[in-house]
């Protein structure tokens, strides 16, 4: 999950004219829009596409858009002006707002696939209702963390309604932003990647999709761990459903042992990803001897 480089910062002092004026002069604001824009865009586009396809896909270059200017925000203030140089584009490739960015793009420069937008809108929920409650309403209403520290003291605390609603988006987020992160996972390995593959082969998706999405998901699986427990959380529900002894009598054969060989398949493919030696050819053993390890 793409985040934001900057840290909750202090609210300022004067009149609230001029910390509102003081906060739009910060980068971390415009991120924030972005995610606004991702948020606003992303929901209408999925509560309008069921009414039509037309009105619906207004939206969705329209959040990625957001997405691009909240990443692009990120990877600036990390890395600096562009360099042309090796050591750069090295540091560069394995940061995952680098990954979402280009990811971003490439969904924004082709036609809307309504399965890709989903990671995008979650991500900015939980980024916009953190910007919210740990800066926004601080400027805005400067005594709220005195009251959110106050009422952690007392048993029965008497808040404003500004204190109240920090207190709960805290709370709201504390406690699905986990869960959400592992689902967004299994959706990201699982459910895009098969969406994408069955599209390419029925001509509704590019044909580059799969191949752009695999090589996402491949510098995911090297440099996220939560990304490899999503393909195991996969993993484990497929072997129960397709694979003996848990799975139904009534699941054919060829289905099990078609399963099994792609699976073992991506297997390998994950162990060279993280262990690339084992992709290396190795030298035959001698006769008698063990083979290399």
């Amino acid at each position: 999950m793409a985040q934001s480089t900057a840290n909750p910062r202090a609210a300022p002092s004067g009149p609230i004219v001029e910390r509102l004026t003081a906060l739009t002069k910060t980068a971390q604001f415009y991120w924030w829009l972005g995610h606004v824009t991702v948020l606003v865009c992303g929901t209408l586009y999925y509560a309008k596409r069921p009414f039509g396809w037309q009105n619906a896909n207004w939206y969705y270059p329209k959040a990625l858009l957001g997405a691009l200017v909240s990443y692009a925000i990120v990877v600036y203030k990390t890395y600096g002006p562009p360099q042309a140089n090796l050591a750069f584009a090295q540091r560069l490739i394995v940061d995952e707002n680098v990954e979402y960015l280009l990811l971003a793009f490439y969904w924004y420069v082709n036609r809307p696939i309504w399965v890709t937008l989903i990671p995008f809108v979650v991500f900015s929920l939980f980024h916009v209702l953190t910007y919210v409650r740990s800066t926004l309403i601080p400027t805005i209403f400067p005594l709220v963390p005195a009251e959110i520290q106050r009422a952690r003291q007392t048993e029965q605390p008497a808040m404003s309604m500004a204190a109240r609603v920090s207190k709960a988006m805290g709370e709201w987020s504390s406690k699905y932003y986990t869960p959400a992160l592992r689902e967004v996972g299994v959706w990201e390995a699982a459910g895009i990647c098969v969406w994408l593959c069955v599209g390419a082969l029925t001509l509704q998706s590019p044909l580059t999709a799969p191949v752009v999405y695999f090589q996402f998901l491949r510098m995911r699986y090297a440099l996220s761990a939560p990304t490899r427990a999503a393909f195991r959380r996969v993993r484990t529900f497929l072997d129960g459903v397709l694979t003996p002894p848990t799975a139904h009598t009534a699941v054919p054969g060829v289905v099990t042992d078609t399963y099994i060989r792609m699976r073992d398949i991506l297997v390998k493919m994950g162990d060279g990803i993280m262990d690339p030696s084992a992709r290396q050819p190795q030298p035959q053993p001698q006769q008698q001897q063990q083979p290399q390890q």
